[in-house]
């Protein structure tokens, strides 16, 4: 009798075992599944603002220089920055729980406001528009100079903008560079302009098994048109920091989403360890009718040329520009630009990754780009 009950015991616990096993294999599919589809928005430069958000006082006397340039984003607030948010709603709607969140390439804001309280009511009031038109998907964003520009932006930052981040991701976030998973792929956000570790970034990188891994970060890094010495890392003597920088992207095929020089780009760009690639968006929406200008495709347009296509830009240092471009030129493997601003929904799936490219506010899609090819050109 003693023996039978152990004997039924161990049955049992065989029993139990396999359905837990099942119960873990069921849920993995309907999760954290290797094939997982889904899709996301990206953003690139928004500089949101309003004349309120200004001490204009402070303005005049410190940025003088920049009062055009603020008088021309709080216009594009005012008009043109409800109609995307709109249709990115109205994208989020139709796509059946498909899209699962908006990755935002910083300068969510103008800056330069002067004080740390008006900074801050300018990253709430942009929040606030965020959550009008998009209520319910999460809207991570990464750190652009802009949001940190003027006294006390910085310590606005992280006292709006950190809390914002960690409850839209889950979890604590303590610093702008921080990771998220989505599914099985990795999305690392870093911190261009404070917590630029690359100790940090290399153990994100190793540490989280992942399928694909996404980098969010505002400035590129590499350079890609006329204004091309505003890469991170971009100074003579951190060419060695640089090169590790690159090599870090390069051994993880690293998809990188920048913006900073309100363009769009597509770049491949190999490494010693591998080849990474670069996508930027610009997302000032400025008229009501968007031309695609400037646009360029095939690595034989990549080079010194590429500073003419902004020919007032800091004539004092063209030289040095131009010299930026033709360094990097042998190690470009694909490259594609054009002048316009719009919005991007990254398509995720076991197959790879591709993006539809939209200009403006429109639903009607421009070009879509697959990145495996991209990747292996």
């Amino acid at each position: 009798m003693q023996s039978f009950s152990r004997k039924t015991m161990v049955i049992r616990v065989i029993l139990w075992v396999h359905i837990i096993v099942l119960a873990l294999g069921a849920a993995n599919a309907q999760g954290n599944r290797p094939g997982r589809t889904y899709s996301f928005v990206y953003l690139g430069d928004m500089h949101f603002d309003k004349r309120s958000h200004h001490d204009f006082e402070w303005v005049q006397a410190n940025k003088p220089n920049d009062i055009r340039q603020i008088e021309d984003y709080i216009r594009i607030t005012e008009k043109y920055t409800p109609g995307l948010l709109r249709r990115i709603q109205t994208s989020i709607e139709s796509s059946d729980g498909q899209i699962k969140m908006i990755v935002q390439g910083g300068d969510l804001t103008e800056g330069l406001c002067g004080s740390r309280e008006l900074q801050e009511t300018q990253f709430m009031d942009a929040l606030k528009c965020v959550r009008k038109y998009i209520p319910d998907t999460r809207f991570i964003t990464t750190k652009g100079n802009h949001d940190i520009t003027g006294p006390g932006a910085k310590e606005a930052f992280d006292s709006v903008m950190l809390p914002w981040l960690s409850d839209e991701c889950g979890k604590q976030i303590d610093s702008a560079s921080f990771h998220i998973m989505e599914g099985p792929d990795l999305f690392v956000f870093f911190d261009a302009y404070h917590d630029n570790s690359l100790d940090w970034l290399e153990k994100t990188l190793s540490q989280n098994r992942h399928r694909y891994v996404f980098v969010v970060m505002h400035p590129p890094a590499v350079p890609y048109n006329a204004r091309s010495t505003w890469h991170l890392f971009s100074r003579a003597r951190e060419k060695d920091v640089r090169e590790r920088f690159l090599n870090i992207l390069g051994a993880n095929k690293v998809v990188l989403l920048t913006g900073h020089l309100h363009k769009y780009v597509v770049l491949a760009r190999r490494t010693s360890t591998g080849a990474f690639v670069q996508f930027s968006m610009n997302s000032v929406i400025s008229s009501p009718k968007i031309l695609v200008r400037d646009h360029l495709e095939g690595v034989e347009n990549y080079g010194s040329a590429l500073v003419e296509l902004e020919p007032e830009f800091q004539p004092d240092t063209k030289e040095q520009r131009q010299k930026s471009l033709e360094d990097e030129k042998p190690y470009i493997a694909y490259f594609e630009y054009a002048d316009f601003p719009g919005y991007a929904i990254i398509n995720v799936s076991e197959a790879g990754i591709n993006i539809d490219i939209y200009t403006g506010d429109s639903d009607k899609v421009w070009k879509n780009v697959p990145l495996g090819s991209v990747l292996n050109n």
